[in-house]
């Protein structure tokens, strides 16, 4: 079977308080992968962790079959779509520009794609709606589309329960944390 991420005896220790010990996950190429734990259980840590944006204490982990100690694991990210937390939306601009400045971000060359993930996400209504006046839920999902642009293979998001099957049926493997 092939996995976009497996984790091995993975730690993260925060001084004194281990947010992540010894965990051992295989998520598999176009799955639905979800985890639930209280406050302080280390979701947020392990999805910080996968991204690049902390370092394991001990243990390991590796995306597409590639270790995060590699150097090549910055590039096998760019396979990645991510919502970490609060998505990085720009509040003057509508849904359109932002996921406009996203495909900039990525040094995509075109535009194709944008009327899509805003159907995708049930946002394509908005127009010129600018998205300081959305409702919280249509800010998350705009996250989700931006974490999109660019067709990565892998989603890891971080955000309440919702229906996630038709991002698995667009392709994509999806790792929640509830």
């Amino acid at each position: 079977m092939d996995y976009i991420l497996q984790t091995d005896n993975l730690c993260k220790k925060y001084k004194k308080n281990m947010a992540l010990d010894g965990l051992c996950m295989h998520v598999p190429k176009g799955a639905i992968y979800g985890f639930v734990g209280k406050n302080g259980a280390g979701k947020t840590t392990l999805i910080r962790a996968v991204c690049g944006l902390c370092a394991p204490t001990s243990g390991s982990y590796s995306l597409y079959g590639i270790q995060n100690t590699d150097s090549e694991i910055e590039r096998i990210r760019k396979h990645m779509g991510a919502v970490v937390e609060t998505p990085a939306l720009t509040l003057d601009m509508t849904a359109e520009e932002n996921l406009r400045q996203q495909y900039r971000i990525l040094g995509l060359s075109s535009f194709d794609g944008i009327e899509e993930l805003l159907n995708l996400v049930g946002l394509a209504h908005t127009g010129k709606k600018k998205v300081r006046a959305f409702s919280l839920g249509m800010k998350q999902r705009l996250g989700i589309a931006m974490a999109m642009a660019g067709e990565p293979d892998f989603l890891v998001e971080y955000l309440p329960p919702g229906p996630k099957k038709k991002w698995v049926d667009y392709g994509k493997a999806v790792m929640v944390g509830i």
